[in-house]
């Protein structure tokens, strides 16, 4: 075992962490656990499925894993695989029509229209 602070392998154990083998690293006294993957393969096959076109939810069915560990993994891979490209020349930007919808709210919804119509 290699020591993730300094790198050396002078480590014993240390006794046990949520079932998990402790170790203590002679050198610089830090107290470690391994890291054992053993999602990997679940993991390369769920991004496999996410690149060919299924959806997160029918991933999350196949392979009885939540939709949202499903997307923390695709998010995971693309921030170590992908640069984030620079936008060259002109920028468009698309605005949104939600204002049209807040400045028609009805009074009626929510605490102040409640108390409205009781005044």
């Amino acid at each position: 075992m290699n020591c993730p602070k300094c790198g050396k392998q002078h480590c014993v154990k240390a006794g046990f962490n949520h079932n998990r083998q402790r170790c203590k690293c002679k050198d610089c006294k830090c107290q470690f656990t391994q890291i054992t993957d053993k999602n990997a393969t679940k993991r390369a096959f769920a991004l496999y499925l996410y690149v060919v076109g299924l959806s997160m939810n029918a991933i999350g069915c196949m392979l009885k894993v939540e939709p949202s560990t499903i997307l923390y993994w695709v998010k995971n891979f693309a921030l170590k695989t992908y640069e984030k490209p620079t936008p060259q020349g002109e920028v468009i930007i698309e605005l949104d029509e939600m204002w049209h919808f807040l400045r028609s709210k009805k009074p009626g919804l929510g605490v102040e229209g409640i108390l409205s119509n009781y005044r």
